[in-house]
């Protein structure tokens, strides 16, 4: 009954979530990789996945034994509720009392989260594993390595190579994530992408899959991912520094430096959605700092002979 009531209320739990989201105006940055990556790290926080490593998940998925379920087979409602509460009592256990997660919130939020980003006209009221995985995955902490590792695992064969076609399965189901902050326009699964990235008549083995996913600049359609750990992981650096657009001191997250023009610098905020002042244009070239190191000059006196 519990799984049904939430499965009813879904579309006004996404909804609120969606609306919360929009009131921070992501939708006016510029760039579509880090207006992506930006949606989904709040949606990631929202829901305190932020605070579950990648280990924990893993740990999770094999004590609510879907490590031994068929990645086509569909859980119910009511067991990926147990699953995700799982999830969250075992952060508890090791999170200190001011961070902790409010269970019943986090995981009715990220389960109607989910099941309306993987609903179809089929499977209304349930979910597959696979989706499940790909999903948490993705969204929890930890290294984009261990995540990708992981994913490796569930989509290669015994002799470590990966599966064409189960690469195409894992694009289907990671791109439904853009696609349900709205981004499916620039970030859509097509039949022949997984094509594009790897080819059908080479062994890809995990050191292939990495060096890709991970490359710089990576595949078109998975830009955003590694974005979301950038981004989270320049949200607490601090530049004391003064944007030259807003004026603002001290700002954290990205610094963005003009090429052009002498020692003008730029906070994320108005970089991505384009707020500048003379005689900088949107036209110059810029760096993009996730730190910053002020430079201090010595000047040691020569001794006199």
């Amino acid at each position: 009954m519990q799984g049904q009531d939430n499965l009813s209320s879904s579309g006004d739990h996404r909804l609120a979530l969606i609306h919360e989201m929009s009131a921070h105006n992501f939708d006016l940055i510029r760039f579509a990789s880090y207006r992506t990556a930006t949606k989904l790290r709040f949606i990631q926080k929202k829901v305190s996945l932020h605070a579950v490593d990648i280990w924990n998940v893993i740990e999770a998925f094999r004590e609510q034994g879907l490590h031994a379920l068929e990645p086509s087979s569909e859980l119910s409602v009511a067991r990926l509720e147990t699953l995700l509460c799982s999830l969250y009592h075992s952060l508890n256990k090791r999170a200190p009392p001011t961070q902790q997660a409010h269970v019943d919130v986090c995981s009715s939020l990220l389960l109607n989260w989910l099941l309306a980003a993987y609903a179809t006209v089929d499977n209304v009221g349930k979910i597959r594993v696979f989706s499940i995985k790909v999903a948490l995955a993705t969204l929890c902490a930890g290294k984009l390595m261990d995540k990708l590792r992981y994913i490796f695992s569930q989509i290669s064969d015994s002799n470590g190579h990966l599966l064409q076609w189960r690469f195409n399965e894992y694009l289907q189901e990671v791109l439904a994530l853009p696609a349900a902050v709205y981004e499916s326009p620039t970030f859509n699964y097509t039949d022949s992408l997984a094509n594009t990235i790897f080819s059908p008549n080479v062994k890809v083995t995990v050191n292939d899959f990495l060096d890709t996913l991970m490359s710089d600049p990576g595949p078109p359609s998975l830009v955003w991912l590694p974005l979301v750990h950038r981004i989270a992981n320049v949200e607490n650096v601090i530049h004391p520094i003064q944007c030259d657009a807003c004026q603002r001191e001290n700002f954290s997250g990205f610094r963005y430096r003009c090429q052009k023009c002498p020692h003008y610098t730029l906070c994320q905020d108005c970089f991505w959605k384009g707020r500048i002042s003379a005689p900088h244009t949107l036209e110059h070239q810029v760096k993009e700092y996730s730190s910053f190191v002020r430079i201090i000059f010595a000047i040691r006196g020569m001794e006199r002979s």
